[in-house]
């Protein structure tokens, strides 16, 4: 989520539309149901990735590697020494170098991007568009471009390469009003994970040298 993974911040102008590609194309609506209705069938999720971050100012790229989980409307994201998790009505910040967990309450914009909506929100205030093939990691994925309507969103495009076999994200780019992008890839993806609402919420117990800081209303 741009607000999640402190990362979907994100320029160069909205991008020229080929005359040839149509908004809102009814076959990309009918592949992004399909990723839908695909991650909608796992009762819960363990997916790795890395994250490749380019910034054009510095001419910059750093790789990162992370893990998320996912169950419902829960969510947990562990990324080099921070941990972010949600049981759906509150989210932990786990910041490991200082040994503290900031307390938030959860309260999801349906236009923010968050591990849990990330496969359903072109249903939100996004155009969409058909962006040709492309094969990742031996795999042919289609290329679908997400717009957002309202033009003050941090980015303008998250462009996903879909599996098309597997009907699963297999890679997703965010281009930001800075010129910064970040594309995240799955490196490997298990709809069996069998995780226990317990597993999404932080455990004190296990960490009784970490500080707590409520900030909860």
């Amino acid at each position: 989520m741009l607000t999640l993974f402190s990362i979907f911040s994100i320029l160069l102008s909205l991008f020229g539309f080929n005359p040839d590609k149509q908004l809102n194309d009814p076959k990309a609506k009918t592949l992004l149901d399909a990723v839908s209705k695909t991650y909608k069938s796992y009762e819960s999720i363990e997916a790795t990735f890395t994250l490749l971050s380019f910034n054009p100012q510095q001419n910059k790229t750093t790789n990162q590697k992370g893990t998320v989980y996912l169950k419902g409307e829960k969510y947990k994201l562990l990324m080099g020494k921070q941990e972010i998790i949600c049981d759906n009505k509150s989210v932990w910040t786990y910041l490991k170098d200082i040994k503290e967990v900031q307390i938030n309450d959860y309260e999801p914009s349906k236009e923010d991007i968050t591990p849990s909506n990330m496969f359903t929100i072109y249903q939100n205030d996004f155009n969409y568009m058909m962006n040709g093939d492309e094969v990742v990691d031996k795999a042919t994925c289609a290329i679908v471009d997400l717009m957002p309507k309202d033009k003050n969103k941090p980015f303008f495009k998250v462009r996903i390469w879909v599996n098309k076999n597997a009907k699963f994200i297999k890679q997703m780019k965010v281009f930001d009003k800075n010129g910064n992008t970040y594309t995240y890839t799955v490196t490997t993806f298990n709809s069996k994970a069998n995780l226990e609402d317990t597993f999404f919420k932080f455990d004190k117990g296990k960490h009784p040298e970490v500080h707590i800081e409520d900030l909860r209303m």
